[in-house]
């Protein structure tokens, strides 16, 4: 028996990475999970993972973008139709990181000093040069996102009076991170979020909160570019337990707060983060 059994998940952004691990995680324990990625070809794998898990999807992949309001209201009237109105558990994890040429040469001469001499002396101007398109288009995602499927899932839950919400944030929400501006205001309004609805609907049986992730091993991490394996091991350097995370780790902290473990937990921000940040 497990943890899951019977319940119906839905996991954006599941087509690899973190989603992908939590798709299959909760499968492994026993739900049954409605895939989503923008890539038709990434969902279609996971699909066909979970079904050879014994664990088929109540439908079809839920293919596009969840900063499209419209397109996430069609997928959960598929969804909602498929398994007769119930959704148990959704995990809004879709996103994605990005890093303009110029903040990559900052970063890599900043890499240069730090090796060299310890210190850093070049700064990152990141903000300044943003343009409007970059800013709107990382808040968009995460935190429209965010909003666009939750609302949709609630219209699900609310009726049962039963559900989990668990909202994918980061450290960048909590500390902040240079030259990421634009995705630490989208994490950092999703931790509040995710604070304000769980005072909301928490009378009607349902719970929200969120992860905040330090920096795990998956494909994000490739916004570094060719200075990837240098800032891993600085990173991991700086992290009490010596190294990055594990998407696995991040998977097994979703399934606590989808599962029985975590029926009194509402409105937290849980942050495995190997102690990076304490």
């Amino acid at each position: 028996m497990g943890d899951l059994d019977g319940r119906i998940a839905f996991v954006t952004g599941c087509g690899s990475g973190l989603g992908r691990e939590i798709a299959l995680t909760f499968a492994r324990a026993g739900a049954r999970v409605a895939v989503n990625d923008l890539r038709a070809a990434a969902a279609g794998a996971v699909y066909d993972e979970l079904a050879s898990l014994g664990a088929p999807p109540p439908c079809d992949p839920l293919v596009g973008d969840v900063s499209d309001s419209a397109q996430v209201k069609r997928w959960f009237e598929s969804l909602g139709e498929a398994t007769g109105g119930r959704l148990d558990v959704l995990v809004n994890n879709a996103g994605y990181a990005d890093m303009d040429p110029e903040t990559e040469a900052q970063r890599a001469r900043q890499l240069e000093e730090l090796l060299a001499t310890g210190r850093v002396t070049t700064t990152v101007d990141t903000t300044r040069r943003m343009p409007d398109e970059r800013w709107t288009r990382m808040l968009a995602v995460h935190l429209n996102g965010t909003f666009f499927c939750t609302r949709e899932a609630l219209g699900l839950m609310t009726p049962r009076h039963e559900g989990r919400i668990i909202n994918m944030a980061s450290i960048g929400g909590t500390t902040g991170i240079p030259g990421a501006t634009h995705y630490s205001a989208a994490k950092g309004g999703i931790i509040a979020f995710t604070k304000a609805l769980a005072r909301e609907v928490g009378g009607q049986g349902i719970l929200v909160n969120a992860i905040a992730p330090g920096y795990i091993d998956t494909p994000l991490l490739d916004v570094f570019g060719e200075q990837r394996a240098v800032t891993s091991t600085l990173i991991a350097a700086q992290t009490v337990l010596g190294r990055l995370g594990e998407a696995r780790e991040v998977a097994a902290t979703a399934l606590f707060l989808a599962g029985p473990g975590a029926s009194y937990f509402t409105g937290q921000v849980l942050s495995p983060n190997g102690g990076l940040v304490i």
